[in-house]
């Protein structure tokens, strides 16, 4: 079992945790009640009356309240390593449907938390799912309220951790990333950016009241949260949003421009990066649109007669990464587009990925874990602007 003071000591922890019920306990009253002979010291005489049975405590504000309806009372609490300093990032991480908690462990983001310093819970979603609007499971046909559920966990956490309130950061995976992206529409002034694996937006009249980044991963072969959607999907019984109408509303708040530049649509490798030619690359998938273009103006055209043929930045030739999957198979097309906003949106699509978590390793690779990390570790809450 962790607790506060452990973290404030800043030993490294990954712990299971009975999350509020504690709280709700001492709420409710732990001694002996007034007048009981139990408690001791009473005075010899005839037993008092029966009394009627005193009316429950009202439920306690907070996860505690839905946990008490039927949400597990254990968390997945992942802290980064001892020498982090706070306040550091929240990640929330959502599994899929039909899945636990546990299933986190396999996106690589476990250990990347004890590395990079940012601290992981991983909650687990009414009978395996979460209400994300149109979808899923019990979750969304109960009409549980998943997003005053994680609003309570986030502001707890907060409270009682050294979380930077503006780094707080959600990734969920299918109806974990459909919650994600139902959170982020509710209240995005909450957290700082959301990455999206394999899921869609399901909240209908979806309209962020301030800016914040989102990153879209999508397999090109997923038949279950198609990127294409899909006006119905029985096994889902929803119909599923395209990955281009899921990011809209944030592109729109955004103040994102078409992505018609140059440098805005790149092959890239397992590692996200983009790659501008087949030995050209601008490193890690975090720079902007407009670093790729000030990489793109330092270097010469392929053809160019002044081409030294070197391969510094400065004289090496451009050839432009064909993304025809069926001429030059890649392993992940990035997009994204220069925003007004300080706020990104990078959408991924791999074209031999069917749905899930991309593998790490094997033919079709992405290192998932590092790269949405790598960008929203740059990201900020921003508050709602008056209008």
């Amino acid at each position: 079992m962790g607790d506060v003071s452990a973290v404030r000591r800043r030993r490294a922890a990954t712990v299971w945790l009975v999350s509020l019920l504690f709280a709700a306990l001492t709420a409710a009253g732990c001694g002996f009640p007034a007048g009981d002979p139990s408690a001791g010291g009473g005075a010899a005489g005839p037993p008092p009356a029966p009394r009627a049975a005193a009316a429950p405590p009202p439920p306690a504000p907070g996860p505690a309240a839905d946990e008490r309806s039927g949400r597990t009372s254990q968390l997945h609490l992942v802290l980064p390593g001892p020498d982090t300093a706070g306040p550091y990032p929240l990640v929330v991480a959502l599994h899929s449907l039909f899945h636990s908690a546990t299933e986190t462990e396999g996106w690589g983001l476990s250990q990347l938390a004890q590395t990079a310093g940012f601290a992981m819970v991983s909650p687990d979603g009414i009978e395996g799912s979460w209400d994300a609007g149109s979808c899923c499971g019990d979750a969304a046909s109960k009409d549980v309220d998943d997003v005053a559920y994680l609003h309570a966990l986030i502001q707890h956490l907060e409270a009682n951790y050294p979380i930077d309130p503006t780094r707080v950061l959600i990734v969920g995976l299918s109806n974990g990333g459909m919650m994600a992206y139902r959170y982020a529409c509710e209240h995005p002034e909450d957290i700082a950016g959301i990455a999206v694996v394999a899921g869609s937006l399901e909240q209908p009249g979806c309209k962020p009241k301030t800016p914040l980044t989102v990153v879209s991963v999508h397999g090109g072969k997923d038949q279950h949260v198609p990127g294409a959607g899909t006006p119905w999907q029985s096994d889902l019984g929803a119909p599923i949003t395209s990955t281009t109408d899921s990011l809209a509303p944030f592109r729109a708040e955004d103040r994102c421009e078409p992505a018609t530049s140059p440098g805005d649509v790149t092959a890239t490798g397992p590692d996200g990066a983009p790659r501008l030619s087949e030995t050209l690359s601008t490193g890690s998938p975090a720079v902007t649109p407009a670093q790729i273009r000030a990489t793109l103006a330092g270097a010469r055209p392929s053809g160019d007669p002044a081409s030294t043929g070197g391969t510094e930045a400065g004289s090496e030739p451009i050839t432009p990464v064909p993304l025809d999957s069926a001429t030059n198979p890649t392993d992940a097309v990035r997009t994204e587009s220069t925003c007004a906003a300080s706020a990104r949106v990078v959408e991924y699509f791999l074209p031999n990925v069917d749905h899930g978590w991309p593998a790490s390793t094997g033919p079709a690779a992405f290192d998932t874990a590092t790269v949405v990390w790598r960008i929203l570790s740059g990201a900020r809450a921003n508050p709602v602007p008056s209008r």
